[in-house]
């Protein structure tokens, strides 16, 4: 899994625009020109059952910059730059003028034989070609937009691109791989969700969070503190009880080894305890996303939570201290969590939680 997701085009994380025709499907021109930065949840679900899904967290910068130029930026879950692209719009058209994606010290710039990555009018199509070295053979990826179709999302109108791509070994004039994909965006807003299939399994991305630039960059520069840490005089209820097994600078992500620190009965069970134990009176004046970051001991003890909220246009909000306090409650109960494995060893690991709640109900689950 990991050669199909290296292979990935760093650009598809990317493909978030402002053709002039269309500017209401994108944030208002003074954000764009300021800057803004999305946040997306990337899960990968296996075709085998036997796997487990999991999620990263991916982040995506934008700025419209002069003479119709809009520069995009990708950034892994630690804020680090992994590639970044220019492009331009002409009337409802939108051209990749130029594009790098990074891995480890390397940088690599791709080359584009044809640009047109998007269009937004119906009955018509955009044709994206880049050539790139891969494992030192010439390799090409093909993205072809064959149909826009207009769509509603939770109320709000969009659009939705479908593709067909693909991967080729022009050294051996081979196809190696093909598949179906789609992308939505939602007027005023962007990219909201994509979808395109691997060998392998699914990969389904979707919008948590908007920011300005100026927020992502304050998070992003940290000092010294790792990007997931968790003040310990910030966490909700009491520390006692609670302790590490290893340092800070020790705490690994919950899915970096395997198998991922997770709720020790699975998802489902996860579902069915908040149904048994949550009042759900105290869901009816919550409208969003109530994500909560946590520790996952290598006992399997959870800890250090905190709890960050999101309306459904993605800005933080802040949620009643009851619902807060009676999930906090629910999800630091004893023998709840298994710890993640890392070269047979148990290991403390950053977590977390996002429960979608609509219309007084829980209607999702995240990761």
């Amino acid at each position: 899994m990991r050669k199909t997701l290296f292979l990935l085009p760093l650009f598809f994380w990317a493909c978030d625009f402002q053709p002039q025709p269309v500017l209401e499907n994108f944030p208002p021109t003074k954000i764009f020109k300021e800057g803004f930065v999305n946040k997306y949840y990337h899960h990968y679900i296996p075709k085998d059952p036997n796997l487990e899904q999991r999620t990263r967290i991916l982040y995506t910068g934008y700025q419209l910059l002069d003479n119709q130029v809009i520069k995009i930026s990708n950034y892994d879950a630690a804020y680090e730059l992994k590639g970044w692209q220019y492009y331009h719009y002409q009337d409802a058209q939108l051209f990749v003028d130029s594009a790098w994606y990074m891995r480890g010290l390397d940088t690599t710039r791709v080359e584009i034989e044809s640009g047109l990555v998007k269009y937004w009018e119906k009955n018509a199509g955009g044709f994206y070609r880049e050539n790139y070295q891969y494992q030192e053979q010439e390799h090409q990826y093909i993205s072809h937009q064959y149909e826009m179709l207009d769509t509603l999302i939770e109320g709000r109108p969009g659009n939705k691109f479908l593709y067909n791509r693909s991967y080729r070994n022009l050294e051996q004039d081979s196809t190696l791989q093909s598949w179906k994909a789609w992308e939505i965006y939602i007027k005023g807003l962007g990219l909201w969700s994509k979808w395109e299939q691997s060998e392998d399994g699914e990969f389904f991305s979707e919008l948590i969070e908007q920011m300005p630039i100026a927020e992502f960059q304050k998070r992003a520069n940290h000092g010294k503190k790792r990007v997931a840490w968790i003040d310990p005089q910030k966490s909700l209820g009491s520390q006692e009880g609670f302790k590490l097994c290893g340092s800070e600078s020790e705490i690994v992500d919950y899915y970096n080894g395997d198998p991922d620190a997770h709720f020790t009965a699975g998802k489902p069970s996860l579902t069915a305890h908040i149904e048994e134990h949550l009042d759900p009176s105290l869901l009816k004046n919550f409208e969003g996303m109530l994500t909560f970051r946590f520790v996952i001991s290598c006992e399997g003890v959870a800890g250090r939570f905190i709890a960050e909220a999101y309306d459904f246009d993605y800005q933080k909000i802040e949620a009643e201290p009851k619902l807060v306090q009676a999930l906090f409650k629910i999800f630091s109960g004893p023998g709840s969590w298994t710890p993640t494995l890392i070269r047979e060893e148990k290991r403390d690991a950053y977590a977390y939680l996002t429960l979608k709640i609509s219309h007084g109900e829980i209607v999702d689950y995240l990761p």
